[in-house]
């Protein structure tokens, strides 16, 4: 029972009282650029969890397996792997929702660069699994909390 009340504790944490649009200031970019359409700032924001999720379970093993004791090596790798899931949803979103595609326009690459995406990648560090995931996974649905309200 203590795991799953420390990760309820992290989830309302993430959403509410860490959010990163609000108290951390991280993606603003993309969160001014599709804030204005309820349905691109939705898009973007499901778009925005997958890649926080994944890439917080994909870096944290990364992190865990492939740098140990490589530190300095962290911030690259962590953008390499955000940046190859980014290409991937691009390409998804292509085929199957060229409207969405369309819409997103520029600002869908621009979730490789978005530090909110790296910013929970790098907050992860020294986190179990279970907690970087569902960081990665409530610190998408803040921001998408946020964009939607905006």
């Amino acid at each position: 029972m203590n795991t799953l009340t420390s990760l309820l504790s992290i989830s309302l944490g993430m959403i509410l009282v860490e959010n990163i649009i609000f108290s951390q200031f991280l993606g603003i970019c993309p969160f001014m650029g599709v804030s204005k359409k309820m349905d691109t700032a939705i898009g973007m924001g499901l778009a925005v969890i997958f890649v926080m999720t994944v890439a917080s379970a994909v870096t944290w093993l990364v992190n865990e397996f492939l740098l140990a004791g490589l530190q300095y090596m962290q911030t690259v790798a962590f953008i390499l792997v955000i940046a190859a899931l980014v290409q991937l949803i691009e390409m998804f979103l292509q085929k199957t929702v060229p409207a969405l595609y369309s819409a997103l326009g520029i600002y869908l690459p621009l979730i490789t660069t978005n530090c909110a995406v790296l910013g929970v990648a790098l907050n992860n560090v020294g986190s179990t699994f279970a907690e970087a995931v569902v960081r990665g996974l409530t610190g998408g649905v803040g921001f998408t909390v946020a964009i939607v309200l905006f």
